[in-house]
C-alpha cells in the first residue's frame, strides 16, 4: 500500500510531540535515589563512570569483603575527591579490618539496589511478584532469563532445565491471576499471558558459527523441548537475537525447531531482529517468505541492538566489515523502514516494536493508523526499569506495552545491568537526552537519515604497500566462506588419494633428487598419504651453500625496494590461495579450521610487515649536520641464513624466518620440518612464482639430525634462524659458538625454543573469561604451540569454582579430526608426539589427581594420533608437569594464597615466554605489568594468538634468543649497520651538504 510520506512526517511529528509532553510532566523513574544519583554522577564525570561500571562488572565475583573493600578502593579511590559521600564507604578503612566487615554490606546493598531496579527477581517463583505488579499497571510482560555464557553442557543442560521450570511456573501461576484478563480485548498478542524470552546460546555450549550444522542439529532439539512444553501450556515464545556470527544460527534452529511435526502449527513463537544489523532487512524477507510458505503466523520483535561497541570493536580487530550502522541516524532509519515492511504484512507477522526513543514508537504508531491497521495487531515493548514516562504516555493512547522482564541471579545479571548503564549515560541515549539533558522536541523527533559514507568498509579500503594492514581472518559464520574451505579440503583430499604430492630439494632453481624417501601422512587419518619426500643430504647441503654465496652479492645489490615487492607479491599470491594453502595445513599439520586460517594470515603478515620494515631499515641515515664532515649510517646483509623451520606453524613461521633474510639482502636455505614439506614447498614455489631469483634460495627438505648440523656448522653460513624445542636450540648455539676453520665471520643465532606459559586467574576475574581464555589456550591446537599455557594458578577463594567450570569445560570439548568444523581439539603431530604424551599422562597419574581426560567425539581416533584435553591437580611444585615443557594438550592447575605467590610460581620456570592474567584488580593487574616478566603478557585473554605487528612474539631465558619476530627490531639481526665518515673540507673549503 502506497503512504504519503509527507502526511505520515506530519502525524509522527504531531503525535510524537504530545507523547513527549506527557513525559515531560512526569519524572524518570529509571531508579530509586542512589540509582539515580549514580546515574546523574556518572553522567557528570567520564572518570566515574568508567570506575562505577567496571565496579559493578566485578562486583559478583567478589566473595570476600576483603576483596570487595580492596576492588572498591582501587576504584574509586582516583576519583574520591569528586565524588558524594554516600559511594565512599569503605574507602579509607583496612581491607582485612572489622570496619571492612562493616562497610562491604553497604556497598552491596547500593549495587544490589541498581540491578533490583532494572531485574524483576532472581528466580522464576521469586519474580511472581513483580511480574503481577506489571500487569496490574496495565502492562504485559516477557520474562527472560538472564546469563548466556556457559562453558559446559552441564551449564547448558542447567539451562534448559531452567526455560523448563521457567514455562511451567509462570503458566501455572500466571493464567490464574484476574489482572491476566486480556488488557486489550481480542489484541493478537494477548492469547497468551505468558511470554517468554529464550537466549539459544545458552543451550549449548559448544555452539560456533564454523560448526553451524552441528550448532543447529543439537540447538533446534533442544529449543523444540521448550516450544513443546510452551504450546502445552498455551506460552507464547520469543528467541532473542544474539551477536552478528550467531544470526544463520538462531534463524535456522528456530526453522528447523518449527518444522518438526510436533510444532508445525505452533503459532506463539517469534523472532527478535536487530535494526542496527545492516543484513536484517534481508532477513525479513527471507523471514516472511518461510512465515508465508508454513501458512502459520509468527511474531517479530524489532529492536535497535544492545552490542554496537561489541559488533564494532571486534569487526575493526578482525578487519572485517562493521556489521552494523556506525551512526545512530542510519540505524533509526532501518529501524523506520523495516517498521513499513512488517506492518504491511500483518496477516503473517504479529510486530513488536521494542525501543524507548519517542520518535521510533511514533512512527511505529503512525504508520499502523496509515495503513489501517488496528492497535489489536501490533504491540509496543520497553525495558523493566526504564523509560516509565513513555510507556505511560503511550499506554494512555490505548496501545499496548510489553515489559522486557530479566529474571535471573546477580552475578548472570551483572553484564545486563552494565548495559542498561550504559543505555542510560550514552551521549546518544535517548533517555538521557529526553529527561536529563531536556533536548528540544525538534531535535528528538527529527527524521533519521541514513549517510552515504555509513558503508562499515572505510577501515577496510588499505593499500597494503603503502600500509601495513593485518589480513582479515576468514570470517566461518558467512556461508561462502565455509562452502569455499569446504571444497578446498574435498579438493585436496581427493588430491592426494589419487597421487600424494611429491616434495623434492631445490638448488640454483634445479631439482636434486635426495638419499632417501619419507612418505608422510594426515595425522588424523594416518591411513591418508600426504606426500613422498625426497630427503636431502648433506651433499644437497654442501651445494646449495655454495650456490648462494655465489650468489650474494648480486642479491646483496639488489635494490630494497625490489626485494620488499618480491615479498609484496608473494602475500598477494598465498592470499589469492588462502583457503588451498589452509587446505594443505589441515590435512599436514593437523590444524583446525580456524588454526589453519590464522596460520596463513599470519604468513601474509610477516610478508607485507617485513617489505614495510625493510623499505624504512635500509634508508640511509645523517648523523649530524656539522660543517666539514659527512657521516653517514646504514645497514648491509649478512650473508648466507640458514632457516630451520617448526611443524606447527608451517607456513607462518618458515615464512617469517624466510622473509626476513631474505627481504634484508641474505641469500637463504629453507630447510622445513619433515612432517610439514609439502606446505612448505608451497611456501617456496610462492616465492619464486612472485620474482625470487631462483639463486638467492634453496629447498632443502631433509633429515633435521643429518641436513640440520651440516648448515648450522657451515663456515659459509652466517646466519642461523631456528624454531624448535629447547634441546636442539642450545645445541645450534653451542655449535654455532665454535668458529670453523674457513669463516669469515662470527655466526649470529636467532632462536626460539618454547615454553611452560602460565595464566594466573586472580579472586575478582570473570571466569566465564578466565575458564573460556584457559581452555583456548590449553587445548587450542591441541596445546601444540609454544606459547600455550601449560599452568594455572588460582586464587584459593575462588579455586573449587574455576576447577569445576574448567572441568566441565574441558569435558565438553569436540575432539576429532581438524578436516571436521566442530572439531575443538585436532590430532597431535605424530606417533612420537603421541607416545610421549601417553607417557606424560599415564607417569602423572600416580603424583597428582586427574582431574579430567575431556572431550566427546564419534569419530574413530584410533585412525589418527588424539589425545584427550587432559588436566591435573594436587601436582608438588616441582613436579614435571609444572616444569617440562609437553607440548600438547596437557594442563596442571594449582592453587595459591595470593596474587604474590601466584606470580613467584609463575616465574619458578627457566623459561620466559608467555603469560596470561586474569583480573579485575587495577593494583594487580599493574603489578604483572611491573614483575611478569615474561616475552608477551596478555590481560584479560588467552595466552596464545600473537599478531604481527600488534603483539610482536618472543621470549627470553630459556625461550630464545632474539628480538621478537613481527615486531620493528627483528630485521636488526639479519644485517649489518655500517658507519661511514667523509672528511669534506677542501683548501679550508666545507661545502654545504643536504640530507
Amino acid at each position: 500500500m502506497f503512504i504519503d510520506t509527507a502526511a505520515l512526517e506530519s502525524r509522527v511529528q504531531e503525535f510524537g510531540r504530545s507523547v513527549y509532553d506527557d513525559a515531560q510532566g512526569a519524572k524518570l523513574g529509571i531508579a530509586e535515589f542512589y540509582t539515580e544519583k549514580l546515574m546523574d554522577w556518572s553522567m557528570q564525570d567520564e572518570e566515574f563512570k568508567v570506575s562505577l561500571f567496571r565496579f559493578v562488572d566485578v562486583f559478583p565475583a567478589l566473595q570476600e569483603s576483603s576483596a570487595l573493600i580492596r576492588h572498591a578502593q582501587e576504584y574509586f579511590r582516583p576519583v574520591a575527591h569528586r565524588i558524594p559521600g554516600i559511594v565512599k564507604w569503605g574507602l579509607n578503612v583496612d581491607p582485612s579490618s572489622i570496619s571492612a566487615k562493616l562497610a562491604a554490606p553497604i556497598i552491596s546493598h547500593q549495587i544490589r539496589s541498581m540491578a533490583e531496579r532494572f531485574i524483576v527477581g532472581e528466580t522464576p517463583k521469586g519474580a511472581l511478584k513483580a511480574l503481577r505488579k506489571i500487569r496490574q499497571s496495565g502492562m504485559a510482560f516477557t520474562v527472560d532469563l538472564l546469563g548466556e555464557a556457559t562453558v559446559g553442557e552441564g551449564e547448558s543442560e542447567e539451562y534448559l532445565k531452567k526455560y523448563l521450570e521457567l514455562v511451567t511456573v509462570l503458566s501455572k501461576e500466571v493464567p490464574q491471576w484476574r489482572e491476566s484478563r486480556p488488557l486489550i480485548e481480542g489484541h493478537k498478542g494477548e492469547r497468551a499471558p505468558v511470554n517468554i524470552s529464550v537466549k539459544l546460546s545458552a543451550l549449548y555450549s559448544q555452539v560456533k558459527p564454523i560448526a553451524i550444522e552441528k550448532s543447529v542439529e543439537i540447538l533446534s532439539g533442544r529449543l523444540a523441548q521448550i516450544l513443546l512444553k510452551a504450546k502445552e501450556s498455551g506460552t507464547y515464545v520469543f528467541i532473542d537475537m544474539e551477536d552478528t556470527s550467531f544470526v544463520d544460527i538462531t534463524l535456522e534452529s528456530v526453522k528447523r525447531a518449527l518444522s518438526t511435526e510436533a510444532l508445525k502449527d505452533y503459532d506463539r513463537c517469534g523472532f527478535v531482529l536487530q535494526a542496527y544489523l545492516r543484513r536484517t532487512e534481508g532477513d525479513i524477507d527471507q523471514l516472511l517468505t518461510w512465515a508465508r510458505n508454513r501458512r502459520v503466523p509468527v511474531g517479530i520483535r524489532l529492536v535497535k541492538g544492545a552490542y554496537w561497541d561489541t559488533e564494532t570493536v571486534i569487526a575493526r580487530q578482525k578487519g572485517w566489515e562493521v556489521p552494523v550502522w556506525e551512526s545512530k541516524s542510519s540505524t533509526d532509519a532501518c529501524y523506520e523502514r523495516i517498521t513499513v515492511k512488517l506492518l504491511q504484512n500483518t496477516d503473517v507477522i504479529l510486530p513488536a516494536f521494542a525501543s524507548h526513543n519517542i520518535r521510533s514508537l511514533s512512527y511505529a504508531a503512525m504508520v499502523a493508523e496509515l495503513l489501517g491497521v488496528p492497535k489489536t495487531d501490533f504491540e509496543l515493548q520497553a525495558l523493566f526499569g526504564m523509560a516509565e514516562p513513555v510507556k505511560e504516555a503511550l499506554k494512555k493512547r490505548g496501545f499496548l506495552i510489553r515489559e522486557y522482564a530479566p529474571v535471573g541471579e546477580l552475578i548472570p545479571g551483572m553484564s545486563y545491568l552494565v548495559r542498561r548503564l550504559l543505555e542510560n549515560t550514552s551521549n546518544e541515549g535517548f533517555l538521557r537526552q529526553t529527561f536529563r539533558e531536556n533536548e528540544t522536541p525538534e531535535k528528538l523527533l527529527k527524521k533519521p537519515e541514513s549517510p552515504t559514507s555509513d558503508t562499515g568498509r572505510t577501515h577496510l579500503e588499505t593499500n597494503h604497500r603503502k600500509q601495513f594492514v593485518s589480513l582479515a581472518p576468514a570470517d566461518f559464520s558467512l556461508a561462502s566462506e565455509r562452502d569455499a574451505f569446504r571444497a578446498a579440503l574435498k579438493t585436496f583430499r581427493l588430491k592426494v588419494e589419487n597421487q600424494p604430492e611429491r616434495v623434492v630439494p631445490v638448488v640454483s632453481g634445479a631439482v636434486r633428487e635426495g638419499k632417501s624417501v619419507l612418505e608422510t601422512h594426515s595425522p588424523e587419518d594416518r591411513s591418508l598419504r600426504i606426500a613422498s619426500v625426497s630427503l636431502a643430504g648433506v651433499e644437497s647441503a654442501e651445494e646449495a651453500v655454495s650456490s648462494l654465496r655465489a650468489f650474494f652479492p648480486k642479491w646483496r645489490d639488489t635494490p630494497v625496494s625490489t626485494r620488499a615487492e618480491i615479498l609484496f607479491k608473494a602475500a598477494d599470491l598465498l592470499e589469492k590461495r588462502r583457503h588451498e594453502l589452509s587446505a594443505v595445513i589441515v590435512f599436514e599439520a593437523g590444524k583446525p579450521w580456524v588454526e589453519a586460517d590464522a596460520d596463513l594470515c599470519e604468513a601474509v603478515d610477516f610478508l607485507r610487515y617485513y617489505a614495510h620494515e625493510a623499505l624504512k631499515l635500509f634508508e640511509k641515515r645523517r648523523l649530524g649536520d656539522l660543517p666539514g664532515e659527512y657521516n653517514t649510517y646504514f645497514y648491509e646483509p649478512r650473508g648466507v641464513t640458514a632457516v630451520i623451520a617448526p611443524w606447527n606453524f608451517p607456513l607462518a613461521i618458515p615464512c617469517g624466518m624466510f622473509a626476513a633474510a631474505l627481504v634484508t639482502g641474505n641469500c637463504a636455505i629453507l630447510k622445513p620440518a619433515e612432517q610439514s614439506s609439502l606446505i612448505a614447498r608451497y611456501l617456496f614455489d610462492t616465492f619464486i612464482a612472485a620474482g625470487l631469483p631462483e639463486g638467492a634460495a634453496a629447498f632443502l627438505p631433509g633429515d633435521g639430525e643429518e641436513v640440520g648440523p651440516k648448515l648450522v656448522s657451515h663456515p659459509k653460513v652466517s646466519t642461523v634462524v631456528f624454531t624448535g624445542s629447547k634441546e636442539v636450540g642450545l645445541k645450534i648455539i653451542q655449535s654455532s659458538g665454535v668458529t670453523p676453520l674457513g669463516a669469515d665471520h662470527v655466526k649470529r643465532v636467532i632462536a626460539e625454543m618454547g615454553g611452560k606459559n602460565a595464566i594466573i586467574v586472580d579472586d575478582g576475574a570473570d571466569l566465564d573469561e578466565a575458564v573460556k581464555g584457559v581452555i583456548y589456550s590449553a587445548f587450542g591446537f591441541s596445546g601444540q604451540k609454544c606459547s600455550a599455557c601449560s599452568r594455572v594458578f588460582v586464587l584459593d577463594s575462588i579455586y573449587e569454582r574455576f576447577v569445576s567450570r574448567l572441568k566441565e569445560a574441558a569435558m565438553a570439548l569436540v575432539l576429532g579430526p581438524a578436516s571436521d568444523p566442530s572439531s575443538f581439539l585436532g590430532p597431535v603431530i605424530d606417533d612420537e608426539a603421541y607416545s610421549r604424551l601417553r607417557a606424560a599422562i599415564d607417569g602423572a597419574r600416580s603424583r597428582g589427581t586427574l582431574l579430567c581426560e575431556g572431550g566427546v567425539s564419534d569419530y574413530d581416533l584410533t585412525k589418527g594420533y588424539f589425545i584427550r584435553p587432559t588436566i591435573f591437580t594436587d601436582l608438588r611444585a616441582d613436579d614435571e608437569l609444572l616444569t617440562r615443557e609437553l607440548f600438547g594438550p596437557i594442563l596442571a592447575v594449582a592453587k595459591v594464597r595470593s596474587f604474590d605467590h601466584a606470580l613467584e610460581l609463575a616465574l619458578d620456570t627457566e623459561y620466559r615466554l608467555t603469560g596470561g592474567v586474569f583480573s579485575r584488580s587495577p593494583v594487580n593487574i599493574q603489578k604483572a605489568v611491573e614483575q611478569f616478566r615474561v616475552g608477551n603478557l596478555y590481560i584479560n585473554r588467552g595466552c596464545t594468538g600473537a599478531l604481527v605487528y600488534r603483539q610482536p612474539f618472543g621470549g627470553a631465558h630459556m625461550s630464545g634468543v632474539g628480538s621478537k619476530a613481527g615486531g620493528p627490531d627483528y630485521l636488526h639481526q639479519f644485517v649489518i649497520p655500517r658507519s661511514i665518515s667523509e672528511n669534506t673540507m677542501r683548501r679550508g673549503f666545507a661545502p654545504k651538504v643536504e640530507g
